[in-house]
């Protein structure tokens, strides 16, 4: 079958090839009832623009690379899916990268977003050695960083207040009459992590309890460290009553180690969770968690990024949203 081309589109539509390229790309002004009479003939003959030819002539190629450490995390393919409702909305395609929290695997795939010339990037990075996002910075890429940043990172930051939603979840263990509480942390090279850190000890230090390192586990994010820590954690000699954990994929994990220790909860240990999670209320018991707006970060983003392509130099301010505790029945 022989394949549609523009002249087809223009012969149909009663107009010059240059309009519907002007239709197409959006380069110049076009009356409305032309514009319809093309993209009626685009839909009638079934023709698909060659991308590649037009990122030659807008110079973009509706493109935003997404670089996410865990694609099988509920909390980034709720973000996902708010960044990709915003793209679909204004013309634009999304390039996903899982770098598995790997260093290695993320300047791997910034090179590759680079090579495929997107238009803008959205970043959890891996870590703090930000040097292939920087060489995108260069190229006057966008880039708008996803739910970790650094204090000397220079691009805007879309995420929460996670120092005060883990002050708000452990404020609660406390308000329960909880005092031996432990804490598995994450991994401490994320701000995210270090941050709930941080507002899990301001609980305990306001309310005059005692922060005992050998009950603050770190670990990387997964479910099988998850389960590792809080076996660690409670086979203590002595061990808490209450934890705060700091990931949902830890949580997961915790309460199958908690299982193969034949420990209950909240018998043998209070449990609250940052990051909600469809198993968290049909879990046994439904968790006690501090939900972020996973999808309004993602909507947030993906507007940020597009206004920074749309408005040059505009300065793009960093979103940080509130998080809510939602009260179960782990503690």
């Amino acid at each position: 079958m022989r394949r549609i081309t523009m002249a087809d589109v223009a012969g149909r539509a009663g107009v010059s090839k240059a309009t519907v390229s002007h239709v197409i790309n959006e380069t110049r002004f076009v009356e409305e009832a032309t514009k319809e009479r093309v993209r009626e003939a685009i839909r009638a003959l079934g023709y698909r623009p060659n991308t590649a030819a037009r990122s030659l002539t807008t110079q973009r190629t509706r493109i935003i690379g997404l670089i996410v450490s865990d694609v099988t995390n509920t909390f980034f393919a709720e973000i996902m899916r708010g960044i990709e409702d915003v793209l679909v909305a204004n013309n634009y395609s999304l390039m996903l990268c899982n770098t598995n929290e790997v260093l290695e695997r993320e300047e791997y795939y910034i090179d590759i977003l680079l090579r495929q010339g997107v238009d803008g990037i959205i970043a959890a990075a891996t870590s703090q050695d930000w040097d292939a996002l920087n060489e995108a910075a260069k190229l006057q890429i966008p880039i708008v960083m996803l739910d970790r940043t650094f204090d000397y990172a220079e691009s805007p930051y879309v995420g929460v207040n996670n120092s005060h939603g883990a002050y708000l979840g452990t404020r609660h263990l406390i308000g329960k009459g909880y005092r031996d509480i432990g804490i598995l942390s994450g991994f401490q090279r994320l701000s995210t992590m270090r941050e709930r850190q941080a507002g899990f000890e301001q609980a305990m230090s306001e309310a005059g309890l005692p922060l005992r390192e050998h009950w603050c586990i770190d670990s990387p994010l997964t479910i099988e460290d998850g389960k590792r820590a809080m076996q660690q954690l409670m086979s203590q000699t002595e061990r808490p009553r209450a934890v705060f954990i700091s990931n949902n994929l830890l949580s997961l994990g915790a309460l199958m180690g908690l299982r193969e220790l034949e420990l209950a909860c909240p018998d043998d240990v209070a449990i609250v969770s940052f990051d909600d999670h469809p198993w968290a209320q049909v879990s046994d018991p439904p968790l006690t968690v501090v939900r972020q707006p996973t999808y309004a970060i993602g909507e947030t983003a993906a507007r940020k990024v597009l206004k920074a392509l749309n408005d040059g130099d505009a300065i793009i301010p960093s979103a940080l949203f509130g998080c809510q505790l939602v009260v179960r029945q782990s503690c």
